[in-house]
């Protein structure tokens, strides 16, 4: 039977994430839809890039993109039915439109996190393009009133929030602090500084107000960007780096250990972060001020190709 793949209609999106949920314990599945449509109806997610794929009146198969500001597409992977009549020609169909989708939007890079024992979907996206790039922890540590209490704030450490007449500083430190980082090295040279705020803006809820790029005798030395998680009750450790020139020193765990006071004075009850796990430096210092590892998920990355011609 013919296989036919489009983008969603408004009136498909309910079955098309339905399907795409479908591996999610079956008592989650109905909030995680209803959540994804109100986030959709309030322009916090985009389902535009959401794709179904159709035998005749069935539906068998979805898979999702989403473009971001920043120039990076976010992918989830195919999930196809039983019903379909042959399974991997569905999925690598659905796989081949979605990168289409993916060329034709100007997107520089696509990513999709998987989970290490994802055998089967990490051939699949290496099949169309993807290279296993990385593998990362996730982290997690409570905050308690005691973190708020624990020490007084660093008067030594100086620092200044984000604003539109300083963002060129921002960027131009976040660029100092990729240099000769152990932190998603295949990032290196694929975005500069000023995409790299835009995406950082883009996680959770963006207050200008928990950005901070410090400073030692008129120097940029680097930049602890926090973004708070209503819904989670969390802060997220959006970005964290200390130029090269001042590594070495302590001022990366003192300038952490102001953002968990930060992050305590805020209410919510956890901080969390991602790190690569071969950055060793970086998940011994969280390890030391108490962050646990919550999951890892494996980085899987593609160039577009419009890029890759370039």
């Amino acid at each position: 039977m013919t296989l036919k793949i489009s983008r969603v209609t408004p009136e498909q999106r309910a079955l098309a994430l339905r399907l795409l949920f479908a591996r999610f314990p079956l008592e989650e599945q109905p909030t995680r839809i209803e959540e994804a449509l109100r986030n959709s109806e309030h322009g916090i997610l985009n389902l535009d890039g959401l794709l179904l794929a159709e035998e005749g009146e069935r539906s068998v198969g979805a898979a999702l993109v989403m473009n971001q500001a920043d120039g990076v597409a976010l992918v989830w992977p195919p999930i196809i039915t039983c019903q379909a009549t042959d399974v991997a020609g569905a999925e690598h169909a659905l796989m081949a439109r979605l990168c289409e989708e993916i060329d034709g939007s100007g997107a520089k890079l696509s990513q999709c996190l998987l989970t290490p024992d994802d055998v089967a979907e990490t051939d699949l996206l290496q099949g169309h393009g993807f290279v296993h790039s990385a593998d990362m922890f996730f982290l997690a540590r409570a905050l308690t009133q005691g973190d708020c209490e624990k020490g007084s704030t660093d008067s030594e450490l100086e620092y200044e929030t984000f604003c539109e007449a300083n963002a060129d500083r921002y960027a131009s430190a976040i660029e100092q602090t990729y240099q000769d980082s152990l932190d998603c090295q295949f990032l290196n040279g694929q975005r500069s500084g000023l995409d790299a705020l835009a995406s950082h803006k883009l996680s959770g809820r963006f207050d200008p107000s928990g950005w901070r790029l410090y400073r030692q005798n008129s120097e940029d030395i680097g930049v602890l960007l926090l973004n708070e998680h209503p819904d989670q009750d969390a802060i997220e450790l959006v970005y964290f780096g200390i130029a090269p020139k001042f590594r070495g020193k302590g001022l990366g765990r003192r300038i952490l250990a102001e953002g968990v006071r930060t992050a305590a004075t805020s209410g919510r009850s956890v901080i969390f972060l991602a790190v690569d796990c071969g950055n060793s430096y970086a998940n011994a210092l969280y390890s030391e001020l108490g962050f646990a590892e919550l999951a890892r998920r494996r980085v899987m990355i593609r160039c577009s190709s419009n890029l890759a011609r370039k």
